[in-house]
């Protein structure tokens, strides 16, 4: 049974998680200890956390816009988008917590591990997500139709596909690289910039996300 409100519902419970998460960065920095005899050498102890709170901040900002981009395209629920959205909501929820780890203890390879294995879950679960909506149930259920608008861009799909898959990919190196130089592996995060346009032209060109 499919509930067309039941999108809105999805939506609204996502904007209140994104933007707790986003709130729940910030807390390590409110609460970092700022001597009052040594104010500069303080706030300079914290540019790792700040960097790292940076980074979590654009990476969930970045997953509020594509969440935003494929619920706009999205026009019924069933259990399995209501499932997914929440598997996706859950790591979402939980980056705050490994953002803080690595602004801590961003030199050893726990910390780096937990980072890049929360993005890439999350990342996973995202593709999922839209994958699902827009290919996988009507793959996967004889006479299901998809979830998606019909007038939504093929093309759209696939590059919107292409670009979840593209964190994951660059993210996936540092998690052997952690044990062996922890901030080589923070740097190979740096592989997502170049590795996005290339899969955005491989799902393009390949058609590997849509028949």
């Amino acid at each position: 049974m499919h509930d067309p409100g039941g999108v809105e519902r999805i939506v609204t419970l996502s904007d209140g998680v994104f933007a707790i998460a986003l709130t729940l960065l910030a807390l390590p920095l409110v609460d970092a200890d700022i001597r009052a005899d040594n104010v500069s050498e303080s706030l300079i102890a914290l540019v790792p956390q700040l960097l790292v709170f940076a980074l979590s901040f654009v990476v969930i900002g970045r997953y509020w816009r594509v969440h935003h981009r494929v619920f706009a395209r999205i026009e019924r629920a069933d259990g399995t988008l209501v499932g997914l959205s929440l598997l996706f909501l859950f790591w979402v929820a939980l980056l705050p917590f490994p953002t803080a780890v690595l602004g801590e203890h961003g030199d050893t390879a726990a910390a780096v591990v937990l980072y890049a294995a929360t993005i890439i879950l999350t990342g996973l679960s995202s593709t999922a997500l839209w994958w699902y909506a827009a290919v996988g149930r009507a793959r996967l259920r004889a006479g299901a139709r998809p979830l998606i608008r019909e007038d939504t861009d093929p093309e759209d799909v696939r590059r919107s596909l292409g670009r979840g898959v593209a964190v994951i990919v660059g993210f996936t190196p540092s998690l052997p690289l952690a044990f062996a130089d922890p901030t080589l592996a923070e740097l190979s995060w740096l592989l997502v910039i170049p590795l996005s346009p290339v899969i955005d032209r491989m799902a393009r060109r390949r058609r590997y996300f849509w028949p």
